[in-house]
């Protein structure tokens, strides 16, 4: 386990970060993506930083338990056939998306989530003469945008009160789990596709693990139309020098977000 450790600013000054997860590619909801960049457009470009909090892509041809990841990989002819022919429409999609998210946000890091980390995984069976090819890091040109990538189920600390990760757990007992994991500490994590809240005490203190909300479609085909409990949105961290922070969640319904002013943005 690894941690990538962000200091707060400097005193008197306020770091801000958009948080977003679960994108997963072509499911991403537009409206919430277009209602979060509308939001960012109130800060100025230097003081706008993003957060994308794991599964960025989908990559569904490369789980291993898909009946057509079992027929592809037998075959000779599946990396350049199937493989191959889906990494790079998956991958044309994340650097259009990343170069429309640099034009708003002067820092993104990229945490990693269990979808993302298949291309990883892949790397591992693929011949080696196309090993490169399911390199996110560097198809997506990651270093070369100066993006900072935090690996899956690995944390990314701002400051010392705040821990971040995709998530590794679900179920009922998720926050317990991910706020017992990080040691304790507040903790944000995605995975779930739903936001919730739940508090813990602490000497002196009161610690909190939060569930995003999800930035992709509510009804992709996978869950063939069934009832869940998750929700569109993204939240914004504030952090102060002294390490303290203010974190505010935005859900967005029928594609709209009403602020606290009355004003309603519409996604389109």
């Amino acid at each position: 386990m690894k941690i990538t450790y962000v200091k707060p600013p400097r005193k008197g000054e306020i770091s801000t970060y958009f948080i977003a997860g679960d994108w997963h590619s072509e499911h991403m909801s537009l409206p919430t993506f277009d209602i979060m960049l509308q939001v960012a457009k109130k800060l100025p470009k230097s003081k706008r930083k993003l957060i994308i909090n794991g599964d960025f892509m989908d990559c569904p041809h490369l789980m291993p338990r898909s009946p057509m990841y079992k027929k592809w990989i037998k075959r000779s002819d599946g990396i350049e056939d199937y493989f191959l022919p889906k990494t790079e429409e998956e991958f044309s999609w994340a650097n259009d998306t990343l170069d429309a998210l640099q034009s708003f946000f002067s820092e993104i890091i990229f945490v990693e989530g269990n979808h993302d980390w298949r291309y990883r995984d892949f790397m591992k069976v693929a011949p080696a003469a196309y090993s490169h090819n399911f390199n996110y890091e560097l198809q997506l040109r990651l270093k070369e945008r100066k993006i900072k990538v935090v690996y899956y189920n690995d944390w990314l600390d701002l400051g010392k009160k705040l821990c971040i990760t995709h998530g590794m757990y679900h179920g009922s007992t998720c926050h317990k789990r991910h706020y017992e994991a990080c040691g304790g500490n507040n903790v944000i994590f995605s995975h779930v596709h739903r936001y919730e809240v739940k508090a813990f005490p602490v000497r002196n203190d009161t610690r909190q693990a939060w569930s995003l909300p999800a930035f992709c479609d509510l009804n992709p085909h996978y869950i063939r139309n069934s009832e869940n409990n998750w929700s569109n949105g993204f939240g914004v961290i504030n952090l102060r020098h002294d390490h303290t922070f203010n974190f505010n969640v935005f859900q967005v319904w029928d594609n709209r977000l009403v602020l606290p002013d009355g004003k309603i943005i519409e996604g389109v």
